[in-house]
C-alpha cells in the first residue's frame, strides 16, 4: 500500500514540477527586448545559420561562430515554424532545458530518496535566483547545465550497476554538454566520477577504465562537429577553440574575460542561491560553536563516508564543481549552475532539520520572505504615484529612473493589479490557512514563486525595454529601410549585437575608408567619434540619430551618420 501511495505522490509531484516550471518561464519569455550583448550575440548565430543554411560554422557580423553550436541549433529549431528568430524562440531552449532538468531531477531521485524531500529539493532548485535568471535568457548556461546534470544522474545510475557495461546514456548527455560549451562538459562529470569512485575505495585501474569509457564515448559526436568545422575554418578555427577552452582555464587568453580571485565564487554562490542562502545564514545561530572541535569534524567525515549513496553523490558533485571553477582565472556566477540541483538536495535536508529542530528560526525566515513579498507588491503599485525626480541626477539614479518610467507607462488594469499583488495575495492566503498548513514552508516557497511572476511579468520587461537599443534600431530602419548599415569598428572592436539583431542582416562592419561605398549610413560608438571624423576627412558627414540615453547594452551612446564621398 505504501508503495502505491509513493507512486501516486511521485506522479502528482512530478506533474506539479512540470506545471510550475512552465508557469514560471514560458509566459514571460518574449515580454522584454534583448538588453545585454550576450543574448543577441547567441541569437545572431542562429539567424546566420538559418539565412546561410550553414549549421556547422556560419559567419555572423564578420566573425566566425567557432563556439559549439547546440544552443544555436535549438534556437533555429524553435524558430523554424515562424521562419525567424524572436526573443521568445531565442530564449525557449533555456526555458525548456530548465523544465526538463527540474522534472528529470525529481523523477530520478524520487525513486531513490523520500519523495517529499526530493520534491522540496526541486522547488528549492526552481526558485534559486541564478537558476531562474538563466532559464529566462538566451545563453548557453542553462542548456549546458541540463545536459551536464543529466550526465551526472546517468553516471550515478551506472554506479548502481557497479560500472558494468557501457555508459551509453551518460555519454550521450555529456556529448550534448560538449556540443554546448566544449570539453568542460566532459571534464567535470569525469572529475566527479573519479572522486566518487575513490571514496568508494575502487582500485585505480577501475577508475581509469571507467573514465576512459565515459570520455571516449562522449567524444564521438562532438569530434564529428569539430572535424566538420575544421574543414571550413582551418587553423584559424583551431586557434580560437584552443584559446576559448584551454586559454580561458589557464588564464592565457589574449583578452580579459571575467577574471577574478580564488574566493570570488563564495559570494557568487551565496547570491545565486538566494533566498535559501538566508535560511542557511539563520542556521548559523543554531550551531553550538563552542562545542565544535577537531574531533567532531573527524566524526563528520566518518559519517559522510558511511552516509547513503544519494547524499554522498550530491555532496561530491557539489564540491567538485565548486572546487573546479575556483581554479581558472575566468569566473562567472553561471559557471556554478551544474551544482545547484545537488546542493538543493542538501539544502532540502537542512530545511527538514530546521523544521523539526529549530522551528522558531524557520518561522522567522518564512515571515521575512512574506514581508519581502508584500513590500514588493506595494512598491509595484506605489511606483505609479511617485515623482521619480526625487531619486536625484546621478548616473545610477538616471538609469533607475529610465527603467521605472517604462513601468509607470504600463496601464494599471486588472492584469497589472493581479500580477503586482500576487506575492501579497499568497502571503495573506497562507496566513489565513496557517492552522491547517505549514505556514513557514508555503511562505518561503509560495511567496517567492509569486514574486518571480511579478518580477518577470512587470519589472523585468520594464528594465529590458528601457534600454534604447531597440528603439534606435527602429529609427535606423526608418532612415535606411532597405540598404546596408555600416558600423565603424576600429581595431575590430566588438559590434553592437543588440542593435544588429534588430536590424537583421543589414549591418556591415568596417575599419578603413576604402571599405565604404560612395554614400550611405554608418553607426558608431560616441567614444569613437573623433577617430571616425579623422578617418573620413574630406567626406560629407551629417549626424542623423543618437540613442535616447547612454544606458545601452554596451553602456554608451550610439550614433548614426549619413556619409557621402566628395568628388
Amino acid at each position: 500500500m505504501s508503495r502505491i501511495l509513493d507512486e501516486d505522490n511521485r506522479k502528482l509531484f512530478g506533474l506539479s514540477v512540470l506545471i510550475l516550471g512552465a508557469l514560471l518561464t514560458l509566459p514571460f519569455l518574449g515580454l522584454g527586448h534583448f538588453y545585454t550583448r550576450g543574448e543577441p550575440r547567441e541569437a545572431l548565430v542562429a539567424v546566420a545559420m538559418m539565412e546561410q543554411g550553414n549549421y556547422v560554422l556560419p559567419m555572423f557580423q564578420g566573425e566566425m561562430a567557432f563556439k559549439p553550436p547546440m544552443l544555436h541549433w535549438l534556437v533555429a529549431l524553435f524558430s523554424l515554424p515562424q521562419g525567424y528568430v524572436s526573443e521568445f524562440t531565442a530564449r525557449m531552449p533555456s526555458a525548456i532545458a530548465f523544465i526538463l532538468m527540474s522534472f528529470g531531477f525529481f523523477r530520478f531521485f524520487s525513486r531513490r530518496y523520500p519523495v517529499f524531500r526530493v520534491f522540496l529539493a526541486t522547488l528549492i532548485l526552481m526558485t534559486t535566483f541564478e537558476v531562474h535568471r538563466s532559464a529566462m535568457t538566451c545563453r548557453v548556461d542553462m542548456v549546458l547545465t541540463a545536459f551536464m546534470v543529466g550526465g551526472f544522474l546517468a553516471l550515478y545510475r551506472w554506479s548502481e550497476q557497479d560500472y558494468k557495461g557501457m555508459p551509453w546514456v551518460a555519454s550521450l548527455l555529456i556529448s550534448g554538454a560538449i556540443l554546448t560549451k566544449g570539453p568542460v562538459g566532459a571534464i567535470l562529470p569525469c572529475f566527479a566520477l573519479a572522486v566518487y569512485m575513490a571514496l568508494g575505495r575502487r582500485r585505480l585501474m577501475q577508475i581509469v577504465a571507467a573514465l576512459l569509457k565515459v570520455s571516449l564515448l562522449s567524444a564521438i559526436l562532438p569530434l564529428c562537429w569539430y572535424f566538420a568545422a575544421y574543414q571550413i575554418g582551418g587553423d584559424h578555427f583551431l586557434r580560437l577553440v584552443m584559446e576559448e577552452n584551454f586559454g580561458r582555464f589557464l588564464g592565457k587568453m589574449t583578452y580579459e574575460s571575467h577574471e577574478h580571485g580564488a574566493l570570488y565564487n563564495v559570494p557568487m554562490l551565496l547570491s545565486g542561491i538566494v533566498p535559501w542562502s538566508l535560511l542557511l545564514s539563520l542556521g548559523l545561530f543554531a550551531v553550538d560553536w563552542k562545542r565544535l572541535r577537531y574531533s567532531q569534524i573527524k566524526t563528520l567525515w566518518t559519517r559522510f563516508r558511511e552516509t547513503d549513496q544519494v547524499r554522498k553523490w550530491a555532496t561530491v558533485v557539489t564540491v567538485c564543481v565548486f572546487v573546479f571553477y575556483c581554479i581558472p582565472k575566468s569566473k562567472r556566477s553561471v559557471y556554478l549552475l551544474p551544482l545547484y540541483p545537488f546542493l538543493s538536495l542538501l539544502i532540502a535536508e537542512y530545511m527538514v532539520y530546521m523544521l523539526h529542530e529549530h522551528k522558531r528560526l524557520f518561522r522567522t525566515y518564512g515571515v521575512f520572505i512574506a514581508v519581502v513579498g508584500c513590500l514588493f507588491s506595494v512598491l509595484l503599485i506605489a511606483v505609479h504615484t511617485v515623482d521619480l525626480s526625487i531619486l536625484g541626477d546621478s548616473r545610477s539614479a538616471r538609469r533607475i529612473i529610465s527603467q521605472l518610467e517604462v513601468l509607470q507607462q504600463m496601464p494599471l488594469d486588472f492584469a497589472y493589479w493581479l500580477i503586482a499583488l500576487l506575492p501579497m495575495l499568497v502571503a495573506v492566503t497562507v496566513f489565513w490557512k496557517r492552522k491547517v498548513i505549514n505556514a513557514p514552508f508555503f511562505w518561503s516557497v509560495g511567496v517567492w514563486m509569486a514574486a518571480f511572476v511579478s518580477l518577470d511579468g512587470l519589472l523585468n520587461p520594464a528594465i529590458k525595454n528601457s534600454v534604447p537599443d531597440y528603439r534606435f534600431a527602429q529609427a535606423v530602419n526608418v532612415c535606411q529601410p532597405d540598404g546596408d548599415i555600416y558600423f565603424y569598428r576600429p581595431d575590430k572592436e566588438e559590434t553592437v549585437y543588440t542593435v544588429s539583431f534588430y536590424l537583421g542582416d543589414k549591418v556591415k562592419g568596417f575599419s578603413e575608408a576604402g571599405e565604404l561605398p560612395e554614400r550611405g549610413y554608418v553607426m558608431l560608438r560616441e567614444s569613437n567619434l573623433d577617430g571616425f571624423k579623422q578617418l573620413l576627412q574630406g567626406w560629407k558627414l551629417r549626424p542623423m540619430l543618437v540613442t535616447a540615453t547612454e544606458f545601452t547594452s554596451f553602456r554608451g551612446n550610439l550614433l548614426l551618420y549619413k556619409f557621402e564621398k566628395k568628388n
